[in-house]
């Protein structure tokens, strides 16, 4: 009986990583990003009478390493284009890591000059995925039309029940939008991709609205020099455009651990954290969840440095924590004007990331730290 015990719990665990999508290393496993971290954030859909490649670049906007395995990519072309590859292609994602701001192209084909590893500044290989296999496209393919199109983007379910669907994550294109508005292009269809218009800044704004014209801006209209800090390409050298790259914005704590663990002779959760860097850093809040989607609530309040470039290590105990109950937790950096910013959540060993506002505003935020 004990023996069967133990192997249930032990699946238990098993279903509860398989249903959060974690990749289990010997360090810290890397989550499946949550629906909202991914944008769509450039296209390049010109490809002018060379045919080169197009591609559809992925941006990691939530502030922690994401995996973007199970990841469904759907797009939809005008149905009266005949120089597509297809009126409708749907594909899928694998296992694929990207730090925090990091993005990641998906390009038709590979090209002859497309620099990937060769020279400093260049698209690193692994933040590039060639389609041309995946879908079986044929030698000088075009994946979107440049006249319509509709790229769907849909992440993996976080639930048991939902677990082999797919839940919308972000649409970009004109496709079937009313009223219709044409894909900006420069005269005579010279490649320049299409970038997205953030509110703030690339990091921590929320993208415009990626089925809206104003929600676009030609790169070449754009300025790359407000965008780029080095010339990247893919496809050509001439390409007016910035693959790859989004401006780097520093979080207000660089946070580089945060795991509970259950002690075995209490049931107490002790819970630690290292930050490697802080700034105007007033105190954290230790947010508990009984379920990853539900309501966290603030547990602890724990006072921060300030302002430091020193590594600092910091442990709480949950003493309320209740045995044989799996727990989600997060964590809340505060500013010293009192703005929140959630760094991470974790269940066990695995990152989700979220944003809430202050649940409560605990009278001695406004002056720690002063």
């Amino acid at each position: 009986m004990k023996g069967l015990l133990v192997l249930s719990i032990f699946a238990t665990l098993i279903l509860a990583f398989d249903i959060q999508g974690v990749i289990v290393t010997e360090d810290d496993p890397v989550l499946v990003a949550a629906r909202f971290d991914i944008a769509i954030s450039e296209i390049m859909y010109a490809t002018n009478t060379d045919k080169l490649p197009q591609w559809i670049e992925l941006h990691n906007r939530s502030g922690r390493t994401v995996n973007l395995e199970g990841w469904e990519v759907t797009v939809m072309n005008h149905p009266e284009d005949k120089s597509v590859f297809a009126t409708t292609v749907t594909f899928t994602l694998g296992a694929k890591i990207l730090d925090r701001n990091e993005v990641l192209l998906l390009v038709t084909e590979q090209a002859p000059n497309s620099g990937v590893g060769t020279v400093k500044g260049d698209i690193a290989a692994d933040r590039v995925i060639i389609l041309k296999d995946l879908i079986s496209g044929t030698l000088g393919y075009r994946l979107l039309s440049q006249t319509a199109f509709r790229i769907i983007l849909k992440a993996p379910a976080t639930t048991k029940t939902l677990r082999r669907r797919k839940v919308l994550s972000d649409i970009a294109g004109n496709l079937g939008e009313m009223p219709e508005w044409k894909l900006p292009l420069i005269e005579g269809n010279q490649r320049s991709s299409i970038i997205r218009a953030y509110e703030g800044n690339n990091t921590t704004g929320e993208p415009y609205d990626g089925t809206a014209a104003d929600g676009w801006k030609l790169t070449a209209k754009k300025g790359p020099r407000d965008i780029i800090q080095t010339t990247t390409y893919y496809g050509h050298r001439n390409d007016y455009s910035t693959p790859g790259y989004r401006i780097p914005t520093a979080l207000p704590v660089a946070l580089s651990k945060f795991r509970p663990e259950r002690k075995k002779s209490s049931g107490e959760v002790v819970i630690k954290w290292i930050t490697e860097s802080e700034m105007n850093n007033a105190g954290f809040h230790i947010k508990r969840s009984s379920t990853r989607d539900g309501e966290f609530k603030i547990i602890a309040m724990i006072p921060g440095a300030g302002t430091t470039d020193k590594r600092q290590i910091y442990t709480y105990t949950d003493k309320t924590a209740k045995p044989n109950v799996v727990y989600y937790y997060q964590i809340e950096c505060v500013f010293v004007d009192g703005t929140p910013q959630t760094l991470c959540t974790t269940h066990l060993k695995g990152h989700i990331s979220a944003s809430r506002r202050f649940e409560v505003d605990p009278f001695w935020w406004r002056n720690l730290n002063r």
